[in-house]
C-alpha cells in the first residue's frame, strides 16, 4: 500500500531543452540570444479539493521526490524555481507561460478510467515554461539596480499570481 501511495504521490520536474532549433526561433532576432527552454511542473492529490495528501517535492534542496500532507503545488514555488534557474544561468526569461489543471474526479494516470465521485480525490497540476535568453547586460556585483529590479519583478509576479490563483497561497 505504501509503495502504491509513493508511486502515485505526485511529481515535481524541471525539463530543459537546449538545441539548435532555439537559434532559429523568433527570439534569436532580439537582443538576447536564446539559451534553453525550461518547463517546471508539479502535481499532487487533494482530499475534497482542499486537504493536501501527496505531491511532488518542489523544494530546491529536496531529498525525497514527493511530500505527504503538504501543498507544494503552488504557482509561487514553481515561478521561483524557474527564476532561480534563470539567475543561475545569468539569463532573462522570455515568453513565460503558466498552466493550471484541476480535476475533481479521480482519474487513474495513463487510463480513461475514472471514479465519478466529485471532490473526493482531486488532482492539481501547475506548470511554467519559458525561454532563457542571454542577459542583455550583466547584473552588477554590488547588488545594484539590476538586482533590485529583478527582485521587484519577482515580487510583482508573485502578487499577480496570488490574485489569479488565490487558493494556492498560504
Amino acid at each position: 500500500m505504501a509503495a502504491c501511495a509513493a508511486l502515485l504521490a505526485g511529481c515535481y520536474s524541471m525539463d530543459v531543452a537546449t538545441n539548435g532549433a532555439l537559434g532559429e526561433s523568433e527570439l534569436s532576432m532580439e537582443e538576447g540570444a536564446p539559451l534553453e527552454h525550461v518547463v517546471v511542473s508539479n502535481y499532487g492529490w487533494f482530499l475534497f479539493n482542499a486537504i493536501p495528501l501527496a505531491c511532488g517535492n518542489a523544494e530546491p534542496d529536496a531529498i525525497l521526490p514527493w511530500k505527504f500532507l503538504s501543498n507544494q503545488v503552488k504557482a509561487e514555488l514553481l515561478h521561483d524555481r524557474i527564476m532561480l534557474r534563470a539567475a543561475d544561468r545569468n539569463a532573462d526569461v522570455k515568453d513565460l507561460a503558466f498552466f493550471l489543471d484541476k480535476q475533481v474526479t479521480f482519474d487513474f494516470p495513463g487510463t480513461n478510467f475514472s471514479i465519478p465521485v466529485p471532490y473526493l480525490l482531486c488532482y492539481k497540476e501547475v506548470q511554467f515554461s519559458g525561454v532563457l535568453t542571454a542577459r542583455r547586460k550583466p547584473a552588477s556585483p554590488d547588488g545594484g539596480s539590476d538586482v533590485r529590479d529583478a527582485k521587484r519583478t519577482i515580487d510583482e509576479m508573485n502578487r499577480l499570481l496570488d490574485r489569479l490563483n488565490p487558493e494556492t497561497t498560504k
